[in-house]
């Protein structure tokens, strides 16, 4: 869907005509009727001024994501990056040399005993 059919769809489930949005927005009516059309772009203080009067994001009104996407996106975002598991590796290897060196301190301690 282009800028311009999304700028339509969005005011009309507004219940605005183009009148009444160029108002809000500070421009002509024809300003409106060429976005609309796509043979002209708004600029970018009205595009974020219209995602603000329809009550969608500016990348919803670009085209660049839908709500769904934007929801699975947000989910993602939200959990922790694969790698952080590396960070378990030294603590791993440091677990192992620790049981290690105590268990040779054991054997030691117990072989002089014995002696």
């Amino acid at each position: 869907m282009t800028l311009g059919e999304q700028i339509q769809t969005c005011r009309k489930k507004a219940g605005l005509s183009q009148e009444a949005l160029a108002e809000k927005l500070g421009v002509s009516r024809q300003a409106v009727s060429k976005w609309e059309l796509d043979s002209a772009l708004p600029e970018l203080d009205k595009v974020v001024a219209m995602a603000k009067l329809f009550g969608v994001t500016t990348d919803q009104l670009l085209g660049v994501s839908s709500p769904a996407q934007t929801t699975v996106e947000g989910t993602a975002a939200c959990q922790p990056p694969r790698w952080y598991l590396l960070g378990l590796l030294p603590l791993a290897l440091g677990g192992y040399l620790l049981f290690r060196g105590l268990y040779t301190l054991v054997s030691m301690l117990l072989f002089l005993r014995l002696i």
